[in-house]
């Protein structure tokens, strides 16, 4: 059973997206993520998790900024058909062929320019109308305790929201500029290459961005449940230059960006003939840009599985957990619940993530599909083993997993709760193996980060003691001097 949760569809400012064709070496970094929309029109997550969460990516390829770029490569075709249909018995093949590979490149050059326009438009808004004025009501606003006024957000919080969105916002007004210089004397000759390795080392900086996105999104889901922060927001959203974008999605679009490049300089390199001036020049952008795009792009895999578990959340009805910055989607499906010593299975959806797995039933809302919560298991301490079909009252392809004692102990006087066991049944060998694979993998992890934070708190616990010890000598030595 497959189903979709519908994304909050809103308009996202972006430039123009690139045609369909793409350059075979680029396609994985091409549908790495709906960030990557300035590459890509289709599908906005990786294809690993595409059940609940194949969410519509179409808010994304439907742009108030630009034209359908889909009608300006038909254009572009339907010149170069017109050419292709001329009979040009007294004129050169090898003229024409030059021509046509003369109006794609320009074609290229005109398409990286104007996607970097509209590009730096959406972090302009990102700026203005949220940027800019939470950072003034920080600085002016007070905390009061009998209902005056109160802060929207804190400095740090602030931070944790848009990350070094300054120094990206900063780095694309250079390149905007630099373009625009370049554009300004453009001709056939005209090398490209020396402008694009000027910026290509600020680029780094979108590591830093990625790294915090995790803190981002949930800082802002955290957020909206506070209301100033909530109320500020929506009036936000209804500033007419927004063209329905919101601030998470806005906070989305710079993922993108370094797919977008690798995409366009592959066309532009590839599209470039060994005679002209430039084309050695653009092999080594190519190189260089489709590098930085391998290695940023689990990254922003990474930024695409926060937002799905996000959206899954969004949509949670009765759930007693929050988003946590750490969580990931790993798994989900449709598992049936077997109740040893009878005959009746109980199937759910089954969403497994980073730290948790939590058990789901999908109904249909007026406009959308919400997901009400049923159980969750969580997976530290828990064990997890394949059952034999003997061990499954003669049911095949089952797991057993066994929860952690919930509660604290009774030295506390708090009650102990026994472990839980769980029998799942999936629906065959392969899926059986990967879901006890995945389910240990994630106890381990589990287990192995707890014993660190133990090692961690004990040593800390040893350096107090010792420091504590030290300080005892020290004074015993000088009220022994005295």
């Amino acid at each position: 059973m497959h189903f979709s949760i519908e994304k909050d569809n809103k308009n996202v400012p972006r430039s123009p997206p690139t045609r369909q064709k793409t350059h075979s070496g680029l396609n994985s970094f091409v549908s790495t993520s709906s960030k990557s929309s300035y590459a890509s029109s289709g599908s906005g997550y990786p294809n690993g998790i595409n059940h609940i969460t194949s969410f519509s990516s179409g808010s994304h390829d439907s742009s108030p900024y630009t034209s359908n770029i889909h009608d300006i490569n038909n254009f572009q075709d339907d010149q170069f058909d017109i050419i292709d249909s001329l009979d040009y018995d007294d004129v050169d093949d090898g003229l024409i062929d030059h021509e046509l590979v003369h109006q794609k490149r320009e074609a290229i050059i005109q398409q990286l320019f104007f996607s970097e326009q509209a590009y730096l438009e959406s972090l302009n808004l990102i700026k203005r109308v949220f940027l800019d004025p939470l950072r003034k009501d920080s600085k002016n606003s007070s905390f009061s305790f009998l209902g005056m006024k109160k802060m929207v957000c804190t400095e740090r919080e602030t931070r944790w929201l848009f990350g070094n969105f300054d120094t990206i916002y900063d780095t694309h007004q250079k390149i905007h500029t630099i373009l625009q210089q370049r554009m300004e004397i453009w001709g056939p000759t005209q090398i490209f290459s020396d402008v694009f390795k000027s910026w290509l080392p600020s680029l780094v900086n979108y590591h830093a961005y990625l790294d915090n996105y995790d803190i981002a999104v949930t800082t802002y889901e955290r957020l909206m449940r506070y209301q100033p922060f909530k109320k500020f927001v929506e009036t936000a959203h209804k500033d007419p230059s927004l063209k329905g974008a919101t601030l998470l999605s806005l906070l989305q679009i710079p993922a993108g960006c370094i797919s977008r490049y690798a995409l366009l300089m592959t066309r532009l390199a590839d599209m470039t003939s060994p005679m002209h001036p430039d084309y050695a020049g653009l092999l080594s952008c190519k190189r260089q840009i489709i590098g930085l795009a391998e290695e940023i792009k689990v990254k922003v895999q990474d930024a695409d599985n926060v937002d799905q578990v996000l959206m899954i959340h969004q949509a949670l009805v009765g759930a007693p957990f929050g988003v946590k910055a750490q969580r990931r989607l790993v798994l989900q499906g449709q598992l049936s619940r077997v109740t040893m010593n009878s005959k009746m299975a109980e199937e759910r959806t089954y969403l497994l993530f980073s730290d948790l797995l939590a058990i789901v039933r999908p109904k249909q809302e007026t406009k959308r599909t919400v997901l009400q919560y049923k159980n969750h298991i969580v997976l530290e301490h828990a064990q997890v083993r394949i059952l034999l079909p003997e061990e499954a009252g003669g049911r095949e392809h089952c797991i057993e997993i066994i929860s952690s004692f919930q509660g604290i102990d009774t030295l506390n006087t708090t009650y102990m709760g026994s472990p839980t066991v769980y029998v799942l049944q999936t629906n065959g060998p392969i899926e059986q193996q990967e879901w006890f694979t995945k389910i240990q993998m994630i106890i381990n992890r589990l287990d192995e980060e707890t014993k660190a934070k133990n090692r961690k708190s004990r040593d800390r616990m040893l350096k107090v003691e010792k420091n504590q010890y030290i300080y005892k000598i020290k004074q015993a030595k000088e009220e022994a001097e005295y």
